[in-house]
């Protein structure tokens, strides 16, 4: 609009907030982008509930988010790189990831090259620019880290042109015969800078802990299944019965735990503890929220049942709502165990024994869920019950906390059906 035109704008004119066109909308490009980072670190923190390898995920440290794994105490780290699109079409190129132009620089014989070819050297500013790429930033961690570091990821809502595509195809089964790893591996050390020789087989190793990860459509701004991809990873990992209300004050929750996470201020000399306590999230910090307590949790997990985490969700569920304490909680949770034990040892021996004890226990329990037993009165019914069974095989040998255990067992598989 020319000066002459702005001075013919009706200044009584009132128009309303959506009818301009907002200068820019960076701040909101960033916020979203922040948030697929978010996403992408607490659908990789659920993965901590499965009890194994994967223990500690790290948020905005070295990389958008590191996931450690510790097998007989040796630890050792995953790093990944998130970036989205706007635009679903978009494709990432070559340059833009591996800052390397479309036409890979020819090759020239090299005595000391294998097969005695060799890739033309990149000049210093070719190099600047594979260093400073995504995928060169990646590789950095696996000269900084060595073997501490598994992986290098790039993670992405988008695709991968074709050229691309065939070098994440090429790394993934190991063939580095292609010519865009062959062109990193021939001038890795040049690339990163490094004073010292390399060994060839090592500089492979390094370049074959890259992945490339497109397509994760959960990492789109505007996708709407988020929320669902979350709640799903819960029950795939650990299983846990969550009913929708709580599926969503769990994502609400986790989110913003990674986004504390993500956020606090990091001191220059960073102990361990510091570490934990400002980047990492653990399963202490996931049960800070879950609907499972930490004595239920381990509880379960040791006993190696495959439905743990569901069965310790749902008994703390119901005992928390038939108003049981925390620590008649955590008692509860080792009646059903002693029961699961006993059960696991002793179906076959008494088959028969066990079938009419388990109606018996089935009964009990669906009085108590009919309200027509409280939980205070399930002691009186479990004592009554053992005094019907004292005179069988199995008389002698459940104990009235173990039958408790029984009910409880009921009471978790039909709420799992």
């Amino acid at each position: 609009m020319t000066r002459r035109e702005r001075t013919s704008v009706d200044t009584a004119a009132r128009p309303k907030l959506h009818e301009v066109k907002p200068r820019e909308l960076v701040g909101r490009d960033v916020i979203a982008r922040f948030q697929s980072q978010f996403r992408a670190a607490a659908l990789a923190s659920l993965r901590i509930l499965e009890g194994k390898e994967l223990d500690r995920v790290y948020c905005d440290l070295h990389d958008d988010f590191v996931t450690r794994e510790t097998v007989h105490g040796v630890s050792a780290y995953h790093f990944v790189q998130v970036k989205t699109k706007r635009t679903h079409k978009h494709q990432w190129t070559r340059l833009e990831l591996f800052g390397i132009p479309k036409k890979v620089p020819p090759v020239v014989k090299g005595a000391h090259a294998p097969g005695g070819i060799l890739a033309a050297s990149p000049d210093s500013e070719q190099s600047a620019r594979i260093r400073g790429s995504f995928i060169g930033k990646l590789l950095e961690h696996t000269i900084n880290f060595g073997g501490s570091c598994s992986t290098v990821t790039f993670l992405t809502n988008v695709h991968l042109e074709d050229d691309v595509e065939a070098i994440a195809q090429a790394i993934s089964i190991g063939d580095i015969g292609e010519r865009t790893v062959r062109y990193l591996s021939d001038n890795f050390v040049v690339v990163f800078e490094i004073a010292s020789p390399l060994d060839m087989s090592w500089i492979h190793r390094q370049i074959l802990k890259l992945r490339l990860s497109p397509d994760e459509d959960y990492l789109d701004p505007d996708h709407s299944d988020f929320e669902t991809k979350a709640k799903q990873a819960v029950w795939d990992y650990s299983e846990i019965d969550l009913t929708h209300g709580e599926g969503v004050e769990l994502v609400d929750k986790l989110l913003a735990l990674i986004e504390k996470k993500s956020s606090a201020k990091l001191i220059a000399e960073l102990t361990l503890a510091d570490l934990e306590s400002a980047a990492g999230v653990s399963i202490d910090d996931l049960l800070e929220f879950l609907p499972v307590s930490r004595g239920a949790y381990y509880l379960f997990l040791k006993g190696g049942d495959a439905s743990a985490l569901k069965s310790a969700s749902i008994l703390q569920r119901k005992l928390a709502q038939a108003g049981a304490t925390p620590e008649i909680i955590e008692t509860a949770s080792h009646w059903k165990v002693a029961w699961d034990n006993w059960f696991r040892t002793n179906r076959h021996t008494y088959e028969r024994e066990i079938t009419f004890l388990q109606l018996d226990l089935n009964a009990i329990c669906a009085r108590w869920v009919r309200g027509q037993v409280s939980f205070e009165g399930l002691q009186g019914e479990v004592g009554k019950l053992k005094v019907n069974i004292s005179s069988g095989a199995l008389g002698t040998i459940l104990t009235e906390e173990i039958l408790t255990g029984g009910i409880l067992a009921e009471l978790v598989r039909s709420e799992s059906r």
